[in-house]
């Protein structure tokens, strides 16, 4: 329900480039990056560390998406996009301690829709000074919400190639059944670049806070074994350290941290190019401008500021010297 109301607030924003009063209002756009997965699964220590703290540069991975954007104001814009987020974590990277023997690793490739509010901060019109105002830089702030779908899988074997890792959420490793569908609050800040008014290139940072614990499939203690089937149970428990250590890793032990969920960092570079369409109040401009003969023009269309105008008409001309001019629309 919630990714059906996602889509169809995203689709309203885009049908919106043909329903404004106002030029250069909407912007299309891509974005590719690197993902950073902050959850119980690999890490760079014996023990998890909040918020950014355990990111490993080897578990970074990729993203990319397309989004729409519409201003609302001069400082406040809705962005809506579609995004593809790919994650992994491996215990092995954690070099030692109960985590590396707890030997347990995931990957899981999410679709994400959003909607989101960005609010411009600080801007340059004239970047460089020169003059020329062809160039302008634009600080920012965003919040919003997102939907987004995943499917979690990981691996008895860190060599296999993914296409051979086995879906982890219908074996329900710890006993417990959890959705593929999950909610988000998206928040962050960047940078935009515009020059010659339609072109953008920006830099952003992206924290998606979750609400789930399971894009790892792990979040609470290991099950019985003898009520998992034999494939869920090798997945859930790979234990491979030290004997002495191996009840603290049994039935009804500690496998993941429920009071944390599982988020994800972004660092994505943007482009955007601004659609610029000619709006009723430039044909009614054009109109007055060059003196259209009242005949071919609608008195009611055109009063004062209102000038809503849906103006119809194939031709005219316009007398400059000896030539005639015709103007088509």
């Amino acid at each position: 329900m919630l990714m059906r109301l996602l889509y169809i607030i995203f689709i309203i924003l885009l049908s919106l480039v043909n329903k404004t009063n106002a030029q250069y209002n909407f912007e299309v756009g891509c974005h590719f990056g690197g993902t950073g997965y902050l959850g119980e699964i690999g890490g760079t220590g014996i023990e998890g560390k909040g918020f950014l703290g355990d990111i490993i540069i080897k578990e970074t991975n990729i993203t990319a998406g397309i989004n729409g954007k519409f201003k609302l104001t001069p400082k406040l814009y809705i962005n809506s996009g579609i995004n593809y987020i790919k994650i992994t974590g491996d215990d092995i990277n954690t070099g030692a301690g109960p985590r590396y023997w707890r030997n347990l690793r995931f990957a899981n490739n999410i679709y994400e829709i959003n909607t989101r509010a960005e609010y411009s901060i600080f801007k340059i019109n004239d970047l460089g000074g020169r003059g020329m105002y062809s160039t302008s830089l634009d600080i920012y702030a965003f919040i919003g919400i997102s939907g987004f779908y995943h499917n979690p899988i990981g691996s008895l074997n860190p060599e296999a190639p993914l296409k051979e890792w086995i879906k982890l959420k219908p074996l329900q490793t710890e006993g417990v059944s959890y959705s593929n569908l999950g909610i988000s609050t998206p928040y962050g800040g960047g940078f935009i670049i515009t020059t010659g008014t339609f072109y953008k290139f920006g830099m952003y940072f992206n924290y998606m806070k979750n609400y789930t614990d399971y894009l790892d499939d792990i979040s609470t203690f290991y099950a019985d074994p003898s009520t998992l089937s034999n494939q869920a149970a090798e997945l859930a428990n790979q234990y491979n350290g030290p004997e002495e250590a191996a009840a603290s890793f049994g039935a009804g032990q500690i496998r993941g941290n429920p009071s944390n969920f599982d988020d994800i960092f972004m660092v994505n570079f943007s482009f955007s190019k601004v659609i610029a369409s000619k709006n009723n109040i430039y044909y009614a401009d054009y109109l007055m401008k060059y003196k259209i003969p009242k005949k071919l023009r609608r008195k009611s269309n055109y009063s004062g500021r209102q000038r809503k105008n849906t103006y119809q008409f194939k031709k005219f001309k316009k007398k400059k010297s000896s030539r005639t001019m015709k103007a088509t629309f």
